[in-house]
C-alpha cells in the first residue's frame, strides 16, 4: 500500500479545501485528480506514487469530505470551488481526471475552464442523473444517506467495499478500498449525491475541445455499460478503453493498466 500524501488545506477565494499533492515544486504539468462518493483524496494513492515523476498531481476533497468546506448542492459550485483551488495553488493549464461522481465534475471544470484544460479523463462515470431541481433526493442515492446515518462510516464502508471491487477481486484491494471509504460522512454523502442526483453535462459537453479518454470496468456493479456507452457517445472523438477484471475502483484493481492508459493519454 502507498503511502498517502499529507492532507493540506488551502483557503481560497471561494472557500477551503483540503487536497493532496505529489510531485509538486519542478515545473512539470498539472493533473487534477477527482475522487467518487466513495472516495477522498486518498484515493489517488496509486497514482500519487506512480504519476508524480511526471506529473504534479492534486487530488482534492468533494465538498464535505476531508476538510472541505460544503457548498450548493450543483455542477457549477462544485466546477467553481475547484478552479478556485487551482487558481490558489498558482495553476494555470491543466488536465483533469475525474472518477465516478467526480467525473461528472471534471466535465462541469473543462466546460467552465475552456482551453486551460489540456486533456481530461472520464473514469467509471456518468453524465448526472438530471432530475430537475425540484425533485427531491431518492433511489439508491437516499437510500446510501440513511445506512451511513444508520450504521455508521466503518459499517458502511465494509459494505460498500463489496460493490466497489469486481467479483473474485483480492482481498487486500477490496480491504484498501474500505479503508478509504471510511472517510466518508453523511453531510459530505448527501451534498455529492445531490449534484450529482440533479448534474447534467450533457448542455456542456459540445463545447469541450479538449482529448478525452474515457475508462469503464467490465465488472463495475455501479456504472452500467448503458450508462458509459451513453457518456462516450457524447464525446465521438473520445478513446473509450473497456478494463476486464476491475470494476468500479480500476485505479487500485488493476494499477498497473490504469496507470499506463493514463500515461500514454497524458503524453499524447
Amino acid at each position: 500500500m502507498s503511502q498517502d500524501p499529507e492532507r493540506k488545506r488551502a483557503d481560497t477565494a471561494a472557500g477551503h479545501v483540503s487536497y493532496r499533492e505529489a510531485g509538486d515544486g519542478a515545473g512539470k504539468p498539472v493533473l487534477l485528480a477527482l475522487h467518487g462518493l466513495g472516495g477522498n483524496s486518498a484515493t489517488w494513492r496509486a497514482q500519487y506514487a506512480a504519476l508524480s515523476d511526471s506529473w504534479h498531481v492534486i487530488g482534492w476533497d468533494a465538498p464535505g469530505y476531508g476538510e472541505t468546506m460544503v457548498v450548493g448542492p450543483d455542477q457549477t459550485a462544485f466546477a467553481t470551488l475547484a478552479l478556485a483551488l487551482l487558481d490558489h495553488l498558482g495553476v494555470g493549464s491543466f488536465s483533469v481526471i475525474g472518477h465516478s461522481m467526480g467525473g461528472v465534475v471534471a466535465q462541469a471544470i473543462a466546460g467552465e475552464a475552456g482551453p486551460r484544460v489540456n486533456h481530461m479523463i472520464l473514469s467509471c462515470t456518468h453524465s448526472g442523473n438530471a432530475k430537475p431541481a425540484s425533485e427531491p433526493i431518492s433511489g439508491s442515492y437516499a437510500t446510501r444517506i440513511a445506512a451511513l446515518e444508520k450504521e455508521g462510516s466503518a459499517a458502511y464502508a465494509a459494505n460498500r467495499s463489496g460493490m466497489m471491487v469486481a467479483e473474485g477481486a483480492p482481498e487486500a484491494v477490496r480491504a484498501e478500498v474500505e479503508e478509504i471509504a471510511r472517510g466518508v460522512t453523511a453531510p459530505g454523502l448527501r451534498t455529492c449525491a445531490t449534484m450529482l442526483h440533479h448534474a447534467d453535462t450533457r448542455p456542456v459537453a459540445p463545447s469541450i475541445s479538449c482529448p478525452v479518454l474515457l475508462i469503464s470496468g467490465a465488472g463495475d456493479k455501479i456504472v452500467t455499460l448503458r450508462q458509459s456507452e451513453s457518456l462516450a457517445a457524447l464525446y465521438p472523438a473520445g478513446r473509450h478503453v473497456r478494463l476486464e477484471g476491475v470494476g468500479h475502483a480500476p485505479y487500485l484493481e488493476d494499477v498497473d493498466a490504469y496507470n499506463a492508459l493514463l500515461r500514454e493519454f497524458l503524453a499524447s
